[in-house]
C-alpha cells in the first residue's frame, strides 16, 4: 500500500472502520485510495478492515495488503452481515473518533475529513452522512426498483426511530471513540436493520445527531438484494419496533452524551 502511513498506535485520532463482504476486486484500490486520503488529513489514523465471512480471495488479499501500514485486517469466520462487522470494527478501533463506510467508498471522501470535523472540534457525538441534505449530490444513475425502496424504507425507518430527517440507510457515520464504545455493545441487529437500531437508541437518548450532505460517487458493489435482503431488512426493523414498544431498550448509558 503506499503511500507508507505511521504505524497506528494507542493514541490513535481516527479510525476508519470498512466492512466488507466477498470485496477482493476492490480493496488494494480502496485501501490505496483511503490511505492516500487519511495521510492528507494530518492526523494519526488507522483504518480497520473487517472481512465479514469472505468465500472469495479477500481474506488473502486483505493479510497482504494490511501487512504493513496503518491497516489492520479483522476476520469473523462466519457471514454474520454488515451490523456485525460494523461492531466488531467499532469497538476494536483505537480511534478517538472513529467512522465507518463501505469498501467500494460509494461518498466523496471529503465527507469524511467533515465528519471528523464535527467530532474533533467536540460539536457532535454522532454525525450521519444524508443524502436528502441541500448541498447532496449522486454521479451515479440508481434503478428505478432500488430507488423506490430506499424510499419505502426511509419512511419506515423514520416512523419507526421517531424522526423522518435521517438518512438511516447512509452509509458513512461517524461517532466520537467514547460513544462507539457504549453504543454499539447495545445492538441486537446484525445485518442491514442495524443502522436503524443504532438510531433509535440515540434518538431515544436525546443524543444529538447532526447530519452533513454527501457526493455518491460510486456503488460498485451491494450485497443486498431489493426483495431478498430488503425482505429481511424489514423483518429486523419489525423486532426493532417490537422491542421499542415493549420497552426492551434501556438507553441510560447513552444519556451522557446528550
Amino acid at each position: 500500500m503506499s503511500p507508507q502511513p505511521r504505524s497506528p498506535s494507542s493514541d490513535c485520532e481516527l479510525s476508519v472502520i470498512l466492512p466488507a463482504y466477498n470485496a477482493a476486486p476492490l480493496l488494494r484500490r480502496s485501501l490505496e485510495t483511503l490511505s492516500a486520503y487519511l495521510d492528507g488529513l494530518g492526523v494519526s489514523w488507522e483504518i480497520v478492515l473487517v472481512d465479514d465471512g469472505s468465500e472469495d480471495e479477500t481474506a488473502g488479499q486483505a493479510e497482504r495488503l494490511c501487512a504493513q501500514g496503518n491497516c489492520r485486517y479483522v476476520r469473523l469466520e462466519e457471514n454474520r452481515g454488515k451490523g456485525r462487522a460494523v461492531s466488531e470494527g467499532m469497538l476494536r478501533a483505537r480511534g478517538k473518533y472513529r467512522i465507518f463506510t463501505d469498501i467500494d467508498l460509494p461518498y466523496s471522501l471529503d465527507s469524511i475529513g467533515r465528519c471528523y470535523g464535527l467530532l474533533a472540534t467536540g460539536e457532535a457525538h454522532a454525525v450521519f452522512g444524508n443524502r436528502k441534505l441541500p448541498g447532496s449530490a449522486s454521479d451515479v444513475a440508481l434503478p428505478l426498483l432500488r430507488r423506490l425502496g430506499s424510499r419505502g424504507f426511509g419512511w419506515l425507518a423514520g416512523a419507526i426511530i421517531g424522526r423522518r430527517d435521517l438518512d438511516t440507510q447512509c452509509g458513512l457515520k461517524g461517532f466520537s471513540g467514547e460513544l462507539a464504545g457504549v453504543l454499539f455493545p447495545m445492538l441486537r441487529v446484525e445485518r442491514f436493520g442495524f443502522d436503524v437500531e443504532l438510531s433509535l437508541l440515540l434518538n431515544q437518548a436525546g443524543v444529538e445527531i447532526r447530519s452533513i450532505p454527501v457526493r455518491l460517487v460510486n456503488q460498485d458493489v451491494s450485497t443486498v438484494t431489493v426483495l431478498g435482503g430488503g425482505l429481511q431488512t424489514m423483518l429486523e426493523m419489525a423486532g426493532v419496533w417490537l422491542r421499542k414498544a415493549l420497552g426492551r431498550y434501556d438507553v441510560q448509558p447513552l444519556e451522557r452524551f446528550r
